[in-house]
């Protein structure tokens, strides 16, 4: 299997391919940057995070698919290991598990008079070892959306928006650049937003 953070890598150039294809012209028609001068970029904003974390293999039950994990500050913890990760036979006490993951979101201000899509689109990531290698799987998710900004706190640091299917919600926003963005925010302005996630695991033998 590749490498956890190799399995992400291609994951997120699957999801930046959406984005792309998206934004794409329709085949055949006439772009406007041709006729008109480029628009001014909107404010946008990019955020990406990746961890990684290890453990050692404590306990193997291969009837429930139990996995139970020592990790490296004392603590353990169990795990029911789903069906895509199909070398789960060859997991043996004493491997090492490490554990990629991966969560990104970026957001784009859309110009004035953008027709408003309440359409979401998202794609499923999954990838698993080939048969006689160390078992390993990945999995991740991406969704594309546009919401409606209906209140912008920049002394609380929260966001209030409206998504595609009318339910409301108000997040707070820690990161810096989630909060330079915000402050170009007002009532009524549609973001497009990008949220991804993705989860790479590897076995490595001690």
């Amino acid at each position: 299997m590749k490498s956890p953070q190799t399995w992400l890598l291609g994951a997120l150039l699957s999801i930046a391919s959406l984005s792309c294809s998206a934004a794409a012209p329709e085949a055949g028609a006439t772009p406007a940057a041709s006729e008109k001068p480029q628009a001014k970029p909107q404010p946008s904003m990019k955020r990406e995070e990746l961890q990684e974390v290890s453990a050692t293999v404590a306990a193997v039950d291969q009837a429930t698919r139990l996995l139970t994990l020592k990790g490296d500050d004392g603590s353990s913890a169990a795990f029911q290991v789903g069906p895509e990760v199909k070398n789960f036979p060859q997991i043996k006490v004493g491997d090492k598990v490490f554990v990629s993951y991966y969560r990104g979101i970026a957001a784009e201000l859309q110009p004035k008079g953008t027709p408003l899509s309440k359409k979401v689109d998202s794609i499923d990531l999954a990838t698993t070892a080939a048969p006689g290698t160390k078992p390993g799987a990945g999995v991740g998710t991406a969704t594309t959306a546009t919401v409606v900004i209906e209140k912008v706190d920049t002394k609380a640091n929260t966001v209030s928006f409206k998504r595609p299917d009318g339910v409301s919600r108000t997040l707070p926003v820690k990161s810096p650049e989630g909060q330079e963005f915000i402050r170009k925010l007002k009532a009524g302005d549609q973001v497009e937003v990008l949220y991804a996630e993705a989860v790479a695991i590897e076995v490595r033998t001690k």
